[in-house]
């Protein structure tokens, strides 16, 4: 990021997570509650994946804060989806449903799009079940079709 904070919309500011160390156990929460508990994994495996997150290499977490909490965060990882040798990966866009159509995803998925070009990468990928379009007016295009522990859903792909 060109600063320490993007403003997203009125007092919504997008930070690294490496920063806010006691937001950790927010996005574990998160992503436990979202994903975790459907797919036999434990509130512990992602605290772990959001303690290891820097913002000089992958796994790398951004997150959206408003008044000082934590609305929203996304990771850019080297690995997502079981089996897969495709990489790095954007996981865990998540926006708390009290936060939802404002443009945080967006910006997230923005800011997200930008560190992976800082950090070298030429595209990036994902796993969505429900948000295709979502991805798809931002440049992303679907390139496969398949199972998740959630049911069908699409793999995608952005070229940076």
């Amino acid at each position: 990021m060109t600063s320490t904070s993007m403003a997203v919309g009125t007092g919504v500011t997008i930070e690294y997570l490496e920063k806010f160390p006691n937001f950790i156990s927010v996005c574990a929460s998160w992503t436990f509650g979202q994903w975790g508990c459907q797919s036999s994994g434990s509130y512990e495996q992602a605290q772990g994946e959001f303690e290891a997150a820097t913002k000089t290499s992958m796994p790398l977490t951004l997150v959206a804060i408003e008044n000082a909490v934590p609305v929203g965060m996304v990771t850019l990882a080297n690995h997502d989806f079981e089996g897969s040798p495709l990489s790095p990966w954007l996981k865990a866009l998540f926006v708390h449903p009290f936060h939802r159509k404002k443009g945080i995803a967006t910006r997230l998925i923005e800011q997200l799009e930008e560190e992976a070009l800082r950090l070298g990468c030429k595209s990036l990928y994902l796993i969505t079940e429900d948000a295709r379009l979502l991805y798809e007016r931002m440049g992303w295009q679907a390139i496969d079709h398949v199972r998740t522990p959630y049911g069908a859903a699409d793999l995608m792909e952005k070229v940076l």
